[in-house]
């Protein structure tokens, strides 16, 4: 079952089971905890490593090149793409609406490939096709409907979310103060959870596109 962009990236199931806990006392606080980290690791990421529940149309400002960067795309079913060619701001013409790799094309090429499955980054403009050359430098001049986030939770996400609830629980019981406000601080603490924080930062934080 894909996760809803507002759910925690391990459940509290997953949590119990990954750390041997078995009373549900607390299961309402350890779903809040859960949450409040994974949104965390958006922020900090920049990116969200859920989907949208269904397709969601977002409007997005040309950049007079052949690449267009966009939040992650997490599946090409369900993708349309209209360009505003005559720089009207809507996209009802009939020749705004763009075809999948016959105008452009969505990147990086092989994402869906491997043993982790990425998402969409960015649309390429197929060369010369019939249509358009560049993304028009426009604001606004781009619709895409789409499943935005990620085709699948990483298991590094989710050991990385399990890892700083857990880490912060055993915290509280040792005396101290559950410090969702500084969880960077918290990580720093672990030797172990600081270095996977600094590898999952190298791997899956959104590098600002130019």
């Amino acid at each position: 079952m894909t996760a809803a962009v507002t759910d925690p990236y391990a459940d509290v199931n997953e949590y119990k089971q990954r750390v041997g806990k078995t009373s549900g006392d607390d299961d309402l606080a350890l779903l809040d905890q859960l949450k409040a980290i994974s949104r965390f690791i958006d922020i900090r990421l920049d990116r969200f490593f859920t989907q949208d529940a269904a397709v969601v149309v977002r409007t997005f400002d040309g950049n007079g090149n052949t690449r267009l960067w966009l939040p992650d795309i997490a599946s090409t079913t369900g993708l349309v793409v209209k360009v505003d060619l005559n720089a009207d701001y809507d996209f009802t013409d009939s020749n705004e609406t763009l075809t999948i790799n016959t105008h452009f094309w969505v990147g990086p090429h092989n994402a869906d490939k491997g043993p982790e499955v990425w998402p969409w980054e960015y649309l390429e403009i197929v060369p010369n096709n019939s249509v358009l050359s560049i993304w028009p430098s426009q604001v606004r001049a781009v619709q895409v409907t789409a499943k935005f986030g990620w085709p699948a939770v990483p298991n590094a996400i989710k050991e990385l979310t399990i890892g700083i609830v857990r880490y912060l629980r055993d915290l509280e019981q040792a005396g101290g103060t559950l410090a969702l406000q500084n969880i960077e601080g918290v990580i720093q603490q672990s030797s172990r959870l600081n270095l996977l924080w600094w590898d999952i930062q190298r791997q899956y934080a959104k590098v600002p596109s130019l």
